[in-house]
């Protein structure tokens, strides 16, 4: 087998074997999932000079580094235990985000955490796209964008849920208004390293909830992603007992996961 070395890259060096990566996930990955991997910082893995894989590092959360992707060509896959070991002890990794649809990455971080003895939580569920089963409560008559002045009015009213967000100009917002009321608020934005698809969200108005309003802001939402030719996806943290039915309930098939596995 011959040696394998790495080396700190930009993404823009890895543009080939990325969307190979992204292939095997079969693109089931949602904003919060491509956001983790593709702000991490990647490094090319080589064997004689010949690319064979890479890996990305992110700053953890519970302290040292997070593992967010880790792929390697099937011609080196015997050398994967050996280099993953030696990432981890060379980076100080202490843990892995691994998707549920990432063979590889879930085979050797599960390993690790066995032997190391430490455990994982569930992290978030990535939802593909799916036709709903019952129509909207409400019409896109009831969807009006948003305008720039009215965004620190909705970050206000959403629990500032788009925080830092407003001035990235590839985010739509968009209001659910019913007799000139608002009723929630949602957006659509480009998944990052993927354009194909894009990422819908939602938030409603407290006083609004069990109306179908947020299944309403979802299909509606998704209509327009798909009338411009694109696929729509969505995804919510693990624990989020409101969001999990609401978007189940829009169509979307929770199809994936999201593991954050423990190496301390």
């Amino acid at each position: 087998m011959k040696n394998l070395v790495y080396k700190k890259v930009d993404w823009s060096a890895l543009t080939n074997m990325k969307e190979t990566y992204l292939d095997a996930l079969q693109r089931k990955t949602d904003g919060f999932h491509a956001d983790m991997l593709f702000e991490a910082e990647p490094y090319i893995i080589e064997a004689d000079g010949i690319p064979a894989g890479f890996f990305a590092l992110g700053n953890g959360w519970d302290g040292g580094k997070m593992l967010t992707g880790f792929y390697l060509e099937k011609a080196y896959a015997a050398a994967a235990q050996d280099l993953f070991s030696r990432i981890m002890a060379e980076f100080n990794v202490t843990a892995a985000l691994v998707a549920s649809n990432d063979a590889l990455l879930v085979a050797l971080a599960f390993e690790k955490m066995n032997a190391l003895g430490t455990s994982f939580v569930m992290q978030a569920y990535n939802f593909t796209f799916g036709l709903p089963a019952r129509p909207a409560e409400f019409g896109p008559e009831c969807l009006v964008p948003v305008q720039p002045s009215e965004y620190e009015e909705m970050n206000k009213l959403t629990d500032s849920q788009w925080d830092g967000c407003f001035d990235n100009p590839a985010y739509r917002y968009f209001a659910l208004k019913k007799d000139g009321e608002t009723l929630g608020y949602g957006s659509i934005f480009p998944v990052r390293q993927d354009a194909q698809r894009m990422d819908i969200g939602n938030f409603t108005l407290p006083q609004h909830r069990r109306k179908g309003v947020g299944r309403s802001l979802l299909i509606n939402l998704a209509q327009i992603v798909l009338n411009e030719g694109k696929t729509p996806v969505a995804g919510c943290w693990y624990g989020n007992k409101e969001s999990f039915p609401t978007i189940k309930s829009s169509g979307f098939l929770p199809e994936t996961r999201l593991f954050y596995v423990k190496f301390i």
